[in-house]
């Protein structure tokens, strides 16, 4: 019979895949869960990230028509974004877990931001449409960088960073923006995976509950996602985001 953490951790994967579904920052909740399940901060977010890889795939695969529009964007922001999330894996792993619990506080709270700001940067994008270039700049490849190592060695928000980062490169088709999105997304996470599973770095058992409750979850999340308003899913998430680091924080200056 599971315990009342293995519960949690559960119900924490079915509404972060209905999230992701809906709106993005599954992390969200399924990082604290995990915390609160037991877990040290740098395991938590190994588990989180194996646990919740295995429903990126399929988003890739129902994007398939709009990455052939795309494919001389997919190569270069493809090794940028899969090497650097081998690189933010091994870092995570690599430097005293001390550094990753002081700065997850603030990473939440940016991960917070950016999840508030999705509505006003898709609106900003949308307003600031031109002529699709044929491939990305080089800016641009150092920009994918960056958030690839982010997304490695933490990853809430990285898709609404993409989003920004395509969007001043020059792409404004949603469609097109969002199948990179997911194609860049799923090769930096398949480099951290690779990484955590390797070193044995993530909790089994937690991650299989977390991975039942994300299968009902992201089913249920695709069929319902047009009743569901997201702002009211933006604000539950945002005040999680911001109760969780306040807490962390507390805990730092009171150990």
């Amino acid at each position: 019979m599971p315990t009342t953490a293995e519960w949690l951790v559960l119900l924490a994967g079915f509404f972060a895949a209905v999230m992701n579904s809906v709106a993005g920052g599954g992390t969200m909740l399924t990082f604290p869960a995990l915390l609160a399940a037991g877990l040290p901060p740098v395991l938590a977010n190994t588990t989180s990230t194996v646990a919740l890889y295995f429903g990126q795939p399929g988003s890739v695969w129902a994007f398939r028509k709009w990455l052939m529009e795309v494919k001389k964007w997919m190569l270069p922001l493809g090794i940028v974004s899969l090497l650097g999330g081998g690189l933010g894996a091994w870092l995570l792993l690599k430097l005293p877990e001390s550094v990753f619990e002081k700065a997850v506080p603030w990473l939440l709270l940016f991960a917070t931001l950016l999840f508030l700001l999705n509505g006003p940067i898709r609106r900003w994008l949308k307003k600031h449409e031109s002529p699709e270039p044929d491939r990305p700049k080089s800016w641009g490849l150092v920009f994918q960088s960056g958030v690839a190592i982010y997304g490695g060695y933490f990853g809430a928000g990285i898709g609404i960073m993409m989003l920004a980062g395509l969007g001043v490169l020059g792409l404004h088709n949603v469609n097109r923006m969002n199948a990179l999105k997911a194609l860049l997304g799923l090769l930096c996470n398949t480099a951290a995976v690779v990484w955590f599973v390797a070193a044995g770095a993530l909790d089994w058992r937690l991650a299989g509950f977390l991975l039942a409750g994300s299968i009902p979850g992201y089913f249920f999340g695709s069929h319902f996602a047009q009743r569901i308003p997201a702002a009211a899913v933006r604000t539950i998430v945002a005040v999680i985001g911001v109760s969780i680091a306040g807490h962390l924080f507390w805990k730092q200056l009171n150990p």
